[in-house]
């Protein structure tokens, strides 16, 4: 049974979560909002302590370096200097202390969104209101993750993230409107995995 505690903050954020999901909602993390909040709701999706938000800015970092040019194309065809930008925003991970509002998770986080699901393997989703985005990876394969996590996080007060977890096969939007033209072959069947899930969305969508 749910603590008392933990009523109250699911009762608290809610309102930013879809009808549809919330009879999914298992637990949700208020983690403190010190400007690494969106970074400490990813780590904490992963099954890391959010102490340790800086080695996921580290993880991601490295997935930019190492494929350097794949991302700097697919970035810099939305924006010439996008690649550079959320490289910046990232190179803080040797830094304890809050971070500035330049180096921030984005919002909406589709950027960040595509190197998280592809540095860790994962699905991650960002809730917001009545609606989600849902990000795969692009270079990955399905069969080569065993039980892939689904990381759900919100936006809360403009610049606040919190952790949500949400269990079974909740109703979840499509990726954005470019994700198919963006990945390599191998890496549509996370979409295709997900089918059930997009469908049923679609579906009380146009209810």
């Amino acid at each position: 049974m749910d603590s008392p505690a933990q009523v109250l903050l699911i009762e608290r954020f809610k309102s930013v979560i879809p009808s549809c999901a919330q009879p999914f909602i298992s637990d949700i993390k208020d983690l403190s909002p010190n400007r690494n909040c969106g970074f400490r709701a990813i780590t904490e999706g992963l099954g890391v302590h959010p102490k340790y938000w800086g080695e996921v800015m580290r993880g991601l970092m490295n997935e930019m370096d190492t494929n350097e040019a794949w991302w700097r194309a697919m970035f810099n065809r939305e924006d010439p200097h996008l690649y550079d930008t959320v490289g910046s925003k990232l190179d803080w991970f040797n830094t304890v202390r809050p971070a500035p509002e330049t180096r921030w998770f984005y919002v909406p986080p589709p950027p960040h969104g595509y190197l998280v699901a592809q540095a860790y393997g994962c699905v991650l989703v960002n809730i917001h209101g009545n609606d989600t985005e849902a990000y795969f990876p692009l270079r990955l394969g399905l069969d080569m993750i065993s039980n892939p996590p689904v990381i759900c996080i919100a936006n809360w007060g403009g610049n606040h993230w919190i952790n949500i977890k949400l269990e079974g096969d909740f109703p979840m939007s499509s990726p954005d409107c470019n994700w198919e033209r963006k990945p390599q072959r191998e890496a549509l069947e996370w979409k295709t995995h997900s089918e059930q899930r997009l469908s049923e969305f679609k579906h009380i969508s146009q209810a």
